[in-house]
């Protein structure tokens, strides 16, 4: 694979794990033990799959690209907040 692919690759895993990460703490709020046992598997086997190829290739632009592309999930859950916050209607308090 080129370093290219490989590195859009990694952000996507990073960014998508990250999502699973905030899935998990929802299903562990919410009672779902079902899904939390799925996510939980489904983010080691993730994890364990980059850090088996981090071992094996000793690539440090590869181990950035999965902490930015976690980085930028936050990103963009954090901006879909700031968003919702700025459009939603604010209700007067009864004085």
């Amino acid at each position: 694979m080129s370093l290219l692919l490989n590195i859009v690759l990694y952000l996507a895993v990073g960014c998508g794990e990250w999502s699973l990460a905030l899935r998990r703490t929802l299903a562990c709020a919410r009672g779902e033990k079902t899904i939390l046992v799925l996510i939980v598997f489904i983010e080691n086997l993730l994890g364990l799959w980059v850090l088996s190829n981090f071992i094996r290739t000793n690539n440090w632009l590869l181990a950035l690209s999965y902490a930015a592309g976690a980085s930028a999930g936050a990103l963009i859950v954090a901006l879909k907040t700031e968003k919702k916050k700025t459009t939603g209607t604010i209700n007067p308090s009864p004085s």
